[in-house]
């Protein structure tokens, strides 16, 4: 008897007693921890691979995009070097033949790949200039020389790069003030002018097509003003022996 109505109160409880609470989950876990298959892990790893090699030709072939959309804006013959790298660019340039090229030079003392845009010029007076910007060594180590000698009357360009000229008298008009302040926004630029020629250069495959622009409307500038300048009756050979002095110095 007093078995039955003990297991009659204690169904009787279980009906009314509520169920046990869930155990809490700590913050950061799930009931259910999710696995990722191993095929779904591969293709996010190649595809992230693909995304990397096509950015890294897009950018290796800023170059050609570059010198073919200046081909166009110009009217030029363009060539490629192989699949990556510009050859070289002719074209008419304010009345002028312009030449731009990738290269090696090898009448450097250290050859290094560079970018290089010629112009034709008469040069009645046989002015030759050599110019290049210096290095942050070069400038810091020159820093206290004495500026002025050229007559451009501009100390700050001329502590910032390494200048060479035969005629120091027509400098200011070639080497103008709106030349002097382009070039001195490139940390790298080089100007050459020679008897028949005047040419910027600039190190590596130039990809930027507004300094394409801008760095040869400057030597563009240069070489009218030069082909200006009043005959000098000079020998050759003085001439050439000036060239070779400005190319060892700079």
């Amino acid at each position: 008897m007093d078995a039955r109505q003990n297991g009659l109160m204690d169904a009787e409880e279980s009906r009314v007693m509520p169920p046990a609470p869930a155990p809490l989950l700590q913050p950061g876990h799930s009931a259910a921890h999710a696995v990722w298959p191993l095929w779904l892990g591969v293709i996010l790893l190649l595809a992230l691979a693909a995304s990397a090699v096509a950015l890294a030709i897009w950018w290796r072939r800023g170059a050609l995009r570059a010198w073919r959309a200046f081909a166009a804006e110009t009217g030029g013959e363009f060539a490629a070097r192989g699949s990556f790298s510009p050859g070289h660019l002719s074209a008419r340039w304010r009345g002028r033949d312009l030449l731009l090229t990738t290269g090696i030079a090898q009448e450097d003392e250290a050859p290094y790949y560079h970018t290089r845009a010629a112009l034709p010029i008469r040069n009645p007076s046989g002015f030759i200039l050599g110019l290049r910007r210096k290095s942050l060594l070069e400038e810091a180590q020159t820093r206290r020389d004495a500026v002025g000698e050229t007559g451009i009357e501009d100390a700050e360009f001329e502590r910032r790069f390494l200048l060479v000229c035969n005629d120091a008298g027509s400098l200011p008009g070639v080497l103008n003030a709106g030349a002097r302040a382009e070039l001195t926004c490139y940390s790298d630029v080089e100007i050459y002018v020679r008897l028949d020629r005047i040419e910027w250069r600039r190190a590596g495959e130039q990809a930027d097509i507004g300094a394409l622009r801008r760095l040869t409307d400057v030597i563009a500038g240069m070489a009218d003003t030069i082909d200006s300048l009043p005959g000098r009756k000079r020998p050759l050979s003085e001439c050439l022996a000036d060239q070779a002095w400005i190319e060892k110095g700079i």
